[in-house]
């Protein structure tokens, strides 16, 4: 996508997105209360008693591409202070807006915590717009790597964006194949299994699981000579993500169960599954079968097959959806480009 076109779409990616949070905030969307409920005092009560991690990352995160798309689209040449200006203060009032509302929708609690930190996160996105330009620069980095590394096409580009849908589903905390059965693995830094009866292996297998799966996924959509290096990159982006979702959503103390020694032990595992010759050679039917095995291992033990009983409104429960949506579809991708290939194979022994 070109620049015009980029600066053209902007208008509309910000409605959507404003649409999106309004929806979010409004749900569920039945059963209101009248008018006469309203009240102000929410502005100036006391603090929530009880608050969640989840929920002031939620907050924070939610509202900062809006502030950038704001500032995006109230920028004016050398006026960017007033601009991010201008998307904060925008911001505020959208977010007042919305928690006010709330008082009038059953099971919704209007905070003034929440609009402080949907307040925060608006600033925060505004003021990366200050950066547009180098993020523009940026992105045709990320373009031009992606063409280097990765096949061309429609099914490449799907399976690019099922990877990034990957990283979202980690701050469910949970390994993919765990969606839906596996607890949480809390264990704090300061207590290190005591035995091998001790190791929680579920999680390591979970993990396992997880890792191969998606390495050998990421693998059917490089070009050749990109194998190992692209696995060590995919390795230790997830492992960033699994440490940043675990900070930000848990109690320092127990991080060190989500990133624990089976965690460890398990990415090491499945990346030298990933280097044996056989796996490497015949990546994509590794990859079938290890998605294949995940399904299995949900069709016996999982409360849900597709969509997990959380609410999508929040950061968590997007991640569960997207840990719960993820094989499906990268299954779906696999399939395609298997169906692609025969295609192309058989209208190239067809030709006189």
């Amino acid at each position: 996508m070109n620049l015009v076109s980029a600066a053209r779409l902007s208008p509309w990616l910000l409605a959507a997105y404003a649409a999106l949070i309004a929806l979010a905030s409004l749900h569920p969307y039945g059963g209101w209360d009248a008018w006469t409920h309203w009240s102000p005092d929410f502005i100036t009560a006391p603090l929530p008693r009880y608050i969640t991690r989840t929920d002031l990352t939620t907050n924070f995160f939610v509202y900062a591409p809006l502030g950038y798309l704001l500032a995006v689209n109230l920028a004016r040449p050398r006026q960017k202070g007033r601009s991010v200006f201008f998307a904060s203060l925008a911001g505020l009032a959208f977010s007042l807006v919305l928690e006010g509302v709330q008082q009038l929708v059953p099971g919704r609690v209007a905070s003034n915590l929440d609009v402080l930190l949907n307040s925060l996160g608006g600033l925060a996105g505004a003021l990366l717009s200050l950066h547009h330009q180098r993020w523009q620069r940026t992105s045709q980095a990320v373009r031009r790597w992606r063409r280097a590394w990765f096949r061309p096409g429609p099914a490449s580009n799907t399976g690019l964006w099922l990877l990034a849908l990957a990283g979202l589903a980690q701050f469910a905390l949970l390994p993919v194949p765990g969606a839906g059965w596996l607890d949480l693995h809390l264990r704090p830094f300061d207590t290190p299994p005591g035995g091998i009866d001790q190791l929680n292996l579920a999680w390591f297998a979970a993990i396992f699981l997880e890792m191969a799966a998606l390495g050998s996924f990421a693998a059917c959509l490089l070009k050749p000579g990109r194998y190992v290096g692209a696995s060590l990159l995919l390795f230790g982006a997830v492992f960033t993500l699994k440490l940043l979702a675990a900070i930000l959503l848990l109690k320092l103390r127990v991080v060190g169960g989500v990133l624990s020694l089976e965690t460890l032990a398990a990415f090491l595992l499945a990346f030298w599954f990933l280097l044996i010759p056989q796996v490497s050679r015949r990546r994509h039917a590794a990859a079938l079968l290890l998605l294949a095995i995940i399904l299995g291992v949900r069709l016996a033990l999982a409360s849900y097959l597709v969509w997990p009983i959380a609410s999508p409104f929040n950061l968590v429960g997007l991640a569960k959806a997207a840990a719960s949506l993820w094989p499906w579809l990268a299954l779906g991708v696999l399939l395609a480009m298997t169906l692609s290939e025969r295609r192309r194979r058989w209208a190239g022994e067809s030709l006189p």
